[in-house]
């Protein structure tokens, strides 16, 4: 099969447990680039996960891959474990990590880069030809977007960055407009809109990322929904509808997966953020990444073009 969509960056294994005790029974399936995978994978099989992972994601990963006919080539197995998240949710929302439990020494080796996708092993795949988009979660190292950028320039990809926490503060400002620019589109959530740009309300975020430079940002605001958002243009989306509601984990990331594929597909920017939320509301589900892909695809698809029609007589577009 020809792949036409990459996402690259972080694999974790995450175990959750939520602000009334409630936890989940064993770990599973997560990371930014797995999530952000599923997110793209809901809407079409053209895609591959390029990621650097530990010996122990073969347990949780290949019955997982087995079913939804995942291609393993992207994987490089670099050291005996994943990342392993031990994620600790707050009533208002916000996580944060669980101290007390004691860290396998690779998470400290992945903490210091160890197993970040490097540029070279991205262009290892664009470079075979035809892909359309690149997801990416990174931080706003110079060098690292210098290489990317020869690469897209190269391979002629559709680049979308979603921000990595530690970059989102006023005082990196020149090197996230250097990141901007190689990218095409970008997706930031709520609190690192705040830090990045020293503000508060989401009216100022909405401001500030107008006024920078990428064609669309996917502005992400938690249970509320998100913002679709262009220079001109500025959509509020509630979160989609969902029968039930699981886990959370994850859900920004498979939206800005989801809006890769719509922006690359040509979708409008209305459109870009209604698919975002269906793959967040598929996501939250489930514990860990989406299970089935083949079972809820054409779910997926009918509940966007509905929701299309919704927003579209709201908003006039046409």
């Amino acid at each position: 099969m020809k792949y036409e969509y990459i996402a690259a960056g972080n694999v974790m294994l995450d175990t959750v447990r939520f602000a009334d005790g409630k936890e989940s029974a064993r770990e599973h399936i997560g990371g930014p680039s797995t999530f952000a995978y599923a997110g793209i994978k809901l809407f079409t099989d053209k895609v591959m996960q390029v990621s650097n992972v530990g010996a122990d994601y073969a347990t949780l990963f290949d019955p997982w891959m087995e079913k939804n006919g995942v291609e393993r080539a992207g994987f490089k197995v670099k050291c005996d474990h994943c990342n392993h998240s031990f994620l600790v949710y707050n009533e208002d929302g916000t996580y944060g990590s669980d101290p007390t439990v004691e860290r396998f020494r690779d998470d400290w080796i992945q903490d210091f880069g160890y197993m970040k996708t490097s540029p070279e092993e991205i262009g290892e795949w664009t470079a075979k030809g035809g892909v359309k988009g690149i997801y990416l979660a990174q931080n706003v190292d110079r060098v690292f977007w210098k290489k990317l950028s020869e690469i897209k320039k190269r391979d002629g990809f559709k680049m979308m960055w979603e921000m990595e926490s530690p970059s989102s503060y006023k005082k990196y400002m020149d090197d996230v407009k250097m990141a901007m620019e190689i990218s095409d589109i970008f997706s930031i959530n709520i609190q690192e809109a705040r830090t990045l740009f020293d503000c508060e309300s989401e009216e100022e975020c909405i401001e500030n990322l107008q006024a920078m430079p990428t064609a669309f940002t996917l502005f992400r605001v938690g249970k509320k929904g998100l913002y679709a958002v262009t220079p001109d243009e500025c959509y509020f989306l509630p979160s989609a509808p969902v029968d039930r509601e699981i886990d959370p984990t994850g859900c920004g990331n498979t939206s800005t997966g989801s809006a890769l594929y719509a922006y690359c597909e040509g979708y409008d920017p209305l459109m870009i953020g209604i698919m975002a939320n269906v793959g967040a509301a598929q996501n939250i589900r489930n514990y860990g990444v989406i299970p089935d892909f083949a079972a809820v695809r054409d779910a997926a698809f009918s509940q966007a073009n509905e929701l299309y029609k919704e927003y579209s007589r709201k908003y006039g577009v046409k």
